[in-house]
């Protein structure tokens, strides 16, 4: 187990994952098998080596040090299901959204939650805590995103507004100019556009606006009342992200959006200093919050 990971889905995830441990000692399964020209492609390709065993089924009493469900949101409780019953695995790093239902949100909290440490793919604290912002009182945060694309980023919006909260609980969540619609980019699943706005016990506020044409991917604005202050951070389409206080720029930076928690992950093994990784606990909290209130396929 000490150095053994398995990846649940091979898809773009998936490989993105498999990139950050590739180039280390780790002995690698893969469980896929739907997109076999992906799996095919990695044989093919510089990447593969003897360490990296192919499964088309869940395998059954293995130890991992770490397993990565990187299957759509639909399937996942299901398959995390099936893990669980006969294998074990020290951590456990789940993509966003992590279960598309409430009722798997509710079963995984009270029953599969005790059976390993249990973190989500967001990159949302990690580039709020790049702002250097340790503690805000009252605040609001607006982000502006471009249309069709809000549902499958909410996770990582909603983990900022988390981070400079202080992980409060959300209080109320309101939507004006809001609707539903099919997603053109996602087979299956919703998308929202117009502005939601989320409110915590404190009410600090958190406002997402949907954009129809937008130069960068997000643009997040942090403001303070007393004193008055504020921060930006802006999110490029190049995932270069700039950061401003007071509209001075004191920071630019190169960001690994979609594999930062594996990365992590792999310098915590390496017993290096790395930044917090968002666990399921708070995201339980923030998901299950949305879930209620709207009732959209979220991908």
């Amino acid at each position: 187990m000490q150095n053994k990971i398995l990846i649940i889905g091979f898809g773009n995830m998936g490989m993105a994952h498999l990139e950050s441990f590739i180039k280390k000692k780790f002995i690698i399964d893969i469980v896929e098998n739907k997109n076999i020209k992906k799996i095919n492609d990695l044989k093919k390709s510089k990447f593969f080596h003897k360490n990296i065993t192919i499964f088309s089924k869940i395998p059954k009493f293995q130890k991992y040090l770490l397993t990565i469900s990187a299957t759509q949101s639909r399937e996942r409780f299901i398959l995390i299901k099936e893990f669980l019953a006969s294998n074990k695995t020290k951590y456990l790093l789940l993509e966003k959204f992590c279960f598309l239902k409430l009722n798997d949100f509710e079963e995984f909290n009270k029953n599969l939650k005790k059976k390993t440490k249990t973190f989500v793919n967001s990159w949302g604290y990690i580039l709020a805590k790049k702002t250097g912002i340790k503690k805000l009182k009252k605040f609001n945060i607006t982000c502006q995103i471009e249309e069709g694309s809000l549902l499958a980023n909410i996770t990582h919006i909603m983990h900022v507004f988390a981070y400079f909260n202080n992980k409060i609980n959300i209080h109320k969540i309101y939507e004006t100019k809001f609707k539903v619609i099919k997603s053109t980019r996602r087979k299956t699943y919703n998308e929202i556009l117009g502005t939601i706005k989320i409110e915590d016990i404190n009410k600090n506020t958190l406002t997402i606006t949907t954009k129809k044409k937008i130069k960068d991917t997000m643009i997040f604005t942090i403001r303070q009342t007393l004193p008055r202050i504020s921060y930006k951070f802006i999110i490029k389409k190049n995932h270069q992200v700039s950061y401003y206080k007071s509209n001075f720029k004191f920071l630019e930076i190169k960001f690994p959006f979609s594999k930062v928690t594996s990365q992590l992950f792999v310098k915590k093994c390496e017993n290096k200093n790395f930044d917090y990784m968002p666990s399921f606990e708070n995201d339980y909290k923030l998901s299950t919050s949305l879930l209620k209130k709207f009732k959209v396929k979220i991908p």
